[in-house]
């Protein structure tokens, strides 16, 4: 029996001695020590890693450009078809108005003035209710691997 509590003891050392090592890393490119082992597999495999690196901030640049220009875009083509729209009625309900249809002007009239505002009040509704959204695609990707798990896990 007294051989066993020096065993015991001797094995509880021996776990308490384990020590865990970790090293994370994130970003678009390896850290120097990884980098600095593909540049032993082969010469230039580095270089060929930071170059693609760059291409890739490059193109998700230039896609972010594209996206805000587009965004852009369409919204000024929609505001110039609804002042478009807002007009063809406004001079519709002047024409009633000034024929001899006072009850068809008013209506022309209240449809204009109700989508105008219905679509200020909506809009601000829909804007003030929108929640934050979870980043998808390339917004998702230049995330640190932590947090696209996160945002993984929420979708």
């Amino acid at each position: 029996m007294s051989e066993a509590v020096p065993l015991q003891s001797a094995a509880i050392r021996q776990i308490t001695r384990v020590v865990r090592s970790e090293i994370k890393h994130s970003g678009p490119l390896p850290n120097p020590a990884v980098l600095a082992g593909y540049e032993a597999v082969q010469n230039g495999f580095a270089e060929r890693i930071v170059a693609m690196a760059e291409r890739e901030q490059e193109h998700r640049h230039s896609m972010d450009r594209l996206d805000v220009s587009q965004s852009y875009r369409l919204a000024s083509r929609g505001q110039l078809f609804a002042l478009v729209a807002l007009a063809i009625m406004a001079a519709l309900a002047i024409t009633l108005a000034v024929v001899g249809e006072p009850v068809w002007a008013t209506v022309a009239g209240g449809v204009d003035v109700a989508a105008v505002v219905g679509v200020f009040i909506t809009g601000q509704r829909r804007t003030d209710e929108q929640p934050a959204s979870e980043p998808t695609g390339q917004a998702r990707d230049s995330l640190p691997p932590a947090e696209q798990d996160q945002a993984d896990a929420a979708q």
